[in-house]
């Protein structure tokens, strides 16, 4: 066979293999979806977690960012994009709030006086508008013990725009209960007697072993003592006793002497002394010589009364006259009183035994 006839093997292209899909197998439990959001235009990043998710990430390398593919716009007609155009800026809205610049504005759980009192804003202590009423003249400010609390707009100043501060309608007032008013009781207006005490009670020493009381009644406007008053006769004084032993219990202690009415001694009496009006304590000098139209004397009894149950025969009259307190009042003729007590005590070692008091009728 010559070299034309030799069959020349033609080798014929092998077709380009095509890749074989890979298929990752599904399993049969789906895991729980984790979302990550990338931190963006200076806001923080967000992970959301699915719940009973104990999260164990970690995070990759941020990505290199790939070229851009320019796309052939579907007509020759290319829209020009603008370049350099400024974002707007957002516009945040200052949150409004309440001042007090002077006293105490009370808080009330409503929008109205007759709400509960809540507590006081001081001054100078921002609070927070968080809502107002209808009328606009109630704040619903935020917190008092984690609640919101109402004032008075009239009593704050209010800082920043509140028009767009939301509308609120309070839960109606409570019904006050009704408190009964008490019945006044009406003040006793005090009784006037128609003597007021003047002077006294003065005390002077004495040898005597009895108790004397001088007293002076009269009408006038001058101090008592004074010859320009007129003497107030017709009077008489109640005397009565307590044991310094048993305080409370008082007896009546009459007097042992002449009892007589107080006096007004003629002009004609005297006809030495024709404008004298009263006796006198002392002789003229003495030190404790004092005006007076009224004497009472106390000479213990020796047997004693029953009211001296504890003195015997053999006392001196010193010790019967023994210690305890006085109550004496001005009265009338019918036992009516017409002054005010007046207490003094006494003791048998004390030789103050002369005691002075003056009245003067005033009605």
């Amino acid at each position: 066979m010559g070299l034309a006839e030799r069959s020349i093997p033609v080798s014929t292209p092998i077709s380009t293999r095509q890749p074989v899909p890979t298929f990752t197998s599904t399993p049969d439990v789906l895991e729980p979806l984790i979302v990550i959001t990338p931190p963006r235009g200076g806001t923080p990043g967000v992970i959301i977690l699915p719940p009973n998710v104990t999260p164990n990430l970690v995070f990759p390398p941020a990505p290199t960012a790939l070229p851009t593919a320019t796309l052939v716009p579907p007509t020759a007609t290319e829209t020009p994009i603008p370049t350099g155009t400024p974002l707007p800026t957002p516009t945040f809205t200052p949150t409004p709030f309440v001042v007090v610049e002077a006293g105490f504005v009370n808080m009330r759980q409503g929008p109205g006086a007759n709400y509960p009192l809540v507590a006081q804003l001081a001054p100078d202590i921002p609070v927070s508008i968080v809502g107002k009423n209808t009328l606009g003249d109630w704040l619903q400010i935020c917190c008092v013990n984690g609640g919101s609390v109402w004032v008075a707009a009239t009593h704050v100043r209010v800082v920043n725009d509140i028009s767009q501060v939301s509308l609120f309608s309070a839960e109606p007032a409570p019904t006050p209960t009704d408190t009964p008013t008490p019945t006044e009781t009406p003040t006793p207006t005090p009784y006037v007697y128609p003597f007021e005490r003047a002077e006294g009670p003065l005390f002077f020493p004495s040898g005597n072993n009895f108790i004397t009381i001088w007293a002076l009644l009269y009408v006038g406007n001058q101090p008592a003592g004074n010859l320009e008053n007129d003497p107030a006769p017709g009077y008489f004084l109640e005397v009565e006793f307590a044991d310094t032993r048993s305080p409370d219990l008082f007896f009546d202690r009459p007097n042992t002497n002449v009892e007589l009415p107080s006096f007004d001694i003629p002009a004609d009496y005297d006809y030495l002394h024709p404008q004298r009006k009263f006796n006198w304590t002392a002789p003229e000098g003495a030190g404790n010589r004092k005006p007076y139209n009224y004497k009472y004397e106390h000479l213990p009894y020796n047997p004693p009364r029953p009211e001296y149950a504890e003195a015997t025969p053999t006392m001196t009259l010193q010790q019967l006259l023994s210690g305890g307190i006085w109550r004496i009042w001005v009265k009338d003729g019918a036992g009516n009183q017409l002054s005010d007590v007046v207490t003094f005590t006494s003791d048998a070692s004390n030789p103050n035994r002369e005691v002075y008091i003056a009245w003067r009728r005033i009605r």
